[in-house]
Order: C-alpha cells, then structure tokens, then sequence
C-alpha cells in the first residue's frame, strides 16, 4: 500500500479535528466531554473521507 493510499484519512482526521476545535470553543464543555468527542470526531472523520474516496474511485 502506498503512502497516498492514507491522504483521504488524513484529510479527513484534519477536518474532524478542526470540527472537535471548532465544537469545543463554541460549547462550553467538560474536559471528559472534549476529549472522547474529539477522538470520535477524528475518527468518524476520517472513515468517512475513506469510504466516500474508495466510492468515488468505484465508478
């Protein structure tokens, strides 16, 4: 597999990144809170860049 094989993740995790940034700034949340929603944000962000990449490279 090659290294540009994990751009659209990468990407993704970026953005779910900047959204879990952006969400905590806005809500005034517990650190608990913060925490699991950022790495939920990264996550979910990042697999859905993938599949919606490996969709658009299917057709």
């Amino acid at each position: 597999m090659k290294i540009l094989d994990y751009l659209p993740y990468a990407i993704g995790c970026a953005a779910g990144l900047l959204l879990s940034l952006v969400v905590g700034a806005v809500c005034s949340l517990s650190d608990d809170v913060k925490m699991v929603e950022s790495v939920a944000l990264v996550v979910l962000g990042g697999g859905v860049a993938e599949w919606y990449w490996n969709q658009l490279s299917r057709r």
